[in-house]
């Protein structure tokens, strides 16, 4: 059973994601700190916010908007538990070669040569930093590319290009297309209600991840074992392409 801390972390969160998305990314900081949602302290909760939290939230929403938000809700968190202060503060960090003039003198060059085997990642799947990807969304072609550039995740199991008033556009699904329209136009009025970027859903053995673009929407759905995370991470970097 979650704690107040943890409760109180997830529907402040819910205001920019969904609530599912908001969920999944807190559980990952956690787990991430060896934190659990029923034993997480809000001393604790206040490092998981300024750290592997704010990272996360980062893919999601821009950095200054998602290191404002959290920012203002460690204030929050320490207003509630005045024990637990905020580890953010007013200014940004500064970087290492800006406290150190002498690094400044330092080459990439000059820097031993590394590969990949050389970092550890928390993500057994990644494969690379996560880019902003643009398509025209107003051609079938268009379309097409962002459906396959998905298909090609593991555990996908179809993707949905809609209008923003729920009017399916294209989708490929392994089965029961009709049925996923339905469910994805349904879930697309929402976001005409709530200014979010990206919401999660759990159907029951499978997830839908959306992601409004304007007048258009893009919907995955996936298996149970889809790494959630990232696969909303790879959402947040589509953009529309507009074409002349």
């Amino acid at each position: 059973m979650t704690n107040a801390v943890y409760s109180m972390i997830v529907r402040a969160l819910a205001g920019s994601v969904s609530e599912r998305a908001a969920e999944t990314m807190l559980r990952a900081a956690l787990r991430e700190q060896n934190l659990t949602s029923e034993g997480v302290s809000a001393l604790e909760m206040q490092r998981v916010l300024s750290g592997p939290l704010l990272n996360r939230l980062s893919t999601v929403l821009p950095q200054a908007r998602a290191r404002a938000e959290l920012q203002a809700l460690a204030s929050r968190l320490e207003v509630q538990y005045p024990k637990a202060p905020t580890l953010f503060n007013d200014t940004r960090p500064v970087a290492a070669w800006d406290e150190n003039p002498v690094m400044t003198n330092t080459r990439w060059d000059d820097l031993p040569h590394l590969n990949a085997d050389d970092f550890e990642f928390d993500d057994p799947d990644y494969t690379g930093p996560t880019e902003v990807k643009s398509y025209a969304l107003d051609s079938a072609s268009g379309q097409d590319d962002l459906i396959l550039e998905f298909a090609r995740m593991q555990g996908v199991l179809g993707v949905m290009v809609c209008r923003s008033t729920g009017e399916v556009l294209r989708v490929r699904a392994l089965r029961d297309a009709a049925g996923l329209s339905g469910v994805v136009a349904a879930t697309a009025m929402l976001f005409q209600k709530r200014a979010l970027k990206l919401m999660s859903a759990d159907l029951g053995g499978q997830t839908v991840c959306m992601r409004p673009l304007g007048q258009y929407c893009v919907a995955v759905v996936a298996g149970p074992n889809i790494n959630v995370g990232r696969l909303l991470a790879e959402l947040g970097q589509v953009q529309v392409r507009v074409t002349v």
